[in-house]
């Protein structure tokens, strides 16, 4: 049986509407154990895979199959533009 573990989600700039206003697009998450970036994805619901950035930790990630670990935190950006 899958143990459940905690993450945490960051979502930036127009992304943050899919939180509750209160939260200032930060939620913690408690998932099942072997739940992938791309079923958080999922479970936030309507996101462009091929234009959001995701960083896991700090750090870039393009690999939607990587699987969650305990404490991970999650950062969601909306394409950046400009000039």
């Amino acid at each position: 049986m899958a143990e459940k573990i905690k993450i945490e989600v960051r979502l930036f700039a127009n992304l943050r509407e899919r939180f509750p206003k209160e939260s200032r697009g930060v939620k913690e998450f408690e998932v099942l154990e072997g739940f992938s970036i791309d079923d958080l994805v999922d479970l936030i619901g309507e996101i462009d895979r091929s234009t959001v950035i995701i960083l896991k930790n700090g750090r870039r990630e393009k690999d939607f199959e990587k699987k969650l670990k305990a404490g991970d935190r999650i950062a969601l950006f909306p394409p950046v533009g400009g000039g």
